[in-house]
Formats: C-alpha cells, sequence, structure tokens
C-alpha cells in the first residue's frame, strides 16, 4: 500500500526536521509526505531541500490558519491508498508504516486503524487514557483509543465522510476532538476501526501550564462533539461527571492548578455542548 503523510505545520522548524528524519529510517519506503506549510515566511524551504533527495515531498502553502483546513487540504492532494496526519512535532519509530500495512492488508482490515502515544524517554504519554489491549473502536473507545496524529485511514473512507470538520480543532473556538469527530463519522457510514495498543509514535508530553490554558476550548472541541454526533446520554454525562470529580480531588489535596484545569475542562465541555 502507497501512504500519504500530511503534516501542518507552523512555527515549527527543528522539530518537522527530527520528524522528516524519522521518516527516512522507515522500514517501508512506500510513501509520500505532503506538508501543509501555514507560516508567513519561507523558514520551511531549507528543510523541504534538505530533505528532498530522501523523501518524496509536497510542499503546498496556506493563508488559513486552521489544522484541520490544512489536513484537508493536503488529503486534497493525496496519491496515497492510506492517509494519516503525523504533527510537526512527533516522531516515527522505525516500524509504524511496515506495522500498519500489515494490519491493513490482512483478511478482516479495518477502514481505520488508530494507536496511543509515548514520550521520547519511552514513557506513556499523558495526551489520554490508554486501552492497554486490541480494541475495536466504537462510539465509547473512541475517546480512550484515539488522537489524531496516530491515526491511518483508507483515503476512499476518509473521502466518504468529507474529511475533517474544519470548524474544529487547533485554529478555532474547539480545540480538540476532531480525530473523535472523523472517527464517529465513520462508524456511521458503516466503516471499521480498530486500536492497536502496540502502534505507538513519539509525541512530547506537554507543560500542564500549556495544558491548563487549552483545557476550555479543549472541553469544548469534545462537547460539541458529543452533540453533533448524538453521543448516548450515558456517556455524555459520564464525561462531564469525569472532571467534577477531578476538581474534587485536586481541590481537596490543594493543587489548585490541577483543580483549574478540571474546572476549566467541565465550563468547556458544557459549552460545547450547548453550542
Amino acid at each position: 500500500m502507497f501512504f500519504s503523510l500530511i503534516v501542518p505545520t507552523l512555527g515549527r522548524v527543528e522539530e518537522l526536521r527530527s520528524l522528516l528524519l524519522s521518516l527516512t529510517q522507515q522500514s517501508l519506503k512506500t510513501f509520500e509526505v505532503i506538508i501543509v506549510d501555514q507560516n508567513e515566511d519561507d523558514r520551511l524551504i531549507p528543510i523541504v531541500e534538505e530533505f528532498s533527495d530522501r523523501l518524496s515531498i509536497l510542499h503546498l502553502r496556506s493563508t488559513i490558519r486552521k489544522c484541520n483546513h490544512a489536513r484537508n487540504l493536503g488529503a486534497s492532494r493525496a496519491g496515497g491508498d492510506i492517509v494519516t496526519f503525523p504533527d510537526d512535532d512527533c516522531v516515527y519509530t522505525k516500524d509504524i508504516l511496515k506495522t500498519v500495512n500489515r494490519t491493513f492488508s490482512g483478511v478482516r482490515s479495518p477502514e481505520f486503524i488508530t494507536g496511543s502515544v509515548i514520550t521520547h524517554e519511552g514513557q506513556t504519554g499523558r495526551s489520554g487514557r490508554w486501552q492497554t489491549e486490541e480494541t475495536v473502536i466504537d462510539p465509547h473507545t473512541v475517546w480512550t483509543c484515539l488522537i489524531e496524529f496516530n491515526f491511518f485511514i483508507r483515503r476512499s473512507a476518509f473521502n466518504a465522510v468529507g474529511g475533517f470538520d474544519e470548524m474544529l480543532g487547533p485554529g478555532t473556538p474547539f480545540g480538540s476532538a476532531e480525530g473523535q469527530d472523523l472517527a464517529l463519522r465513520l462508524l456511521k457510514k458503516g466503516f471499521a476501526g480498530l486500536y492497536l495498543p502496540t502502534l505507538r509514535i513519539i509525541h512530547p508530553d506537554k507543560p500542564v501550564s500549556l495544558n491548563i490554558a487549552r483545557a476550555y476550548s479543549y472541553g469544548a472541541g469534545m462537547g460539541r462533539v458529543m452533540r453533533s454526533n448524538r453521543l448516548a446520554p450515558a456517556i455524555v454525562l459520564m464525561f462531564l461527571l469525569r472532571p467534577i470529580a477531578g476538581g474534587i480531588f485536586y481541590l481537596l489535596k490543594g493543587n489548585i492548578p490541577f483543580f483549574r484545569y478540571y474546572v476549566m475542562t467541565f465550563l468547556g465541555r458544557v459549552r460545547g455542548y450547548l453550542s
């Protein structure tokens, strides 16, 4: 199979270089890289030139600073059987594409595959509550088995649901859950998804201060996605109660930063659900 790796990027140079370097070391070589450059200047020109003899790179420019717009723009130019959307600050381990290719080539292969996150130190990333066993994706497990930069989709399925919702994700007031939204729409179309816990991509954990600053926007994204996809009331209630419980726990411990994080998450989810 042929893969299209679509990389929206803004403001990063050395991180993008690290990603591209990791791609030159992939054990499977049948892929292209589509860089969607949202910078106003030409800072990425030297990076593209540096790797142009080792990777098949298409360099697109976009004046619209919305991550999902960039993803959809890149996908519109993709030639691969499989599309995927690595962050510009993640790193691929050498057998990622080989593993995904083998899974998609199986007898009962899904239409999309997801995996988990590890840090550069090899620890489990804090970016989600990751399942420890292979799991079929459904409206409940989608919240514990998916992150956008470790999300591989058959291009035909991606196109069938119209790609990412450009009203969600970084660059919008609803800063997260765009991957869950896409997966839920895929499921509604009858496409099957599979989570592989051993399919790990390296991504740095964000500082606590940054997570707190983003909590409201990220919560709003999740709330909006739960409402727009008409999730069961039990699922909605669970994800509204969790931040309340977390906030009480950290307030009793005297950890005010984490208390604020859970409060803002709760308020964001409510705002997003009511939007």
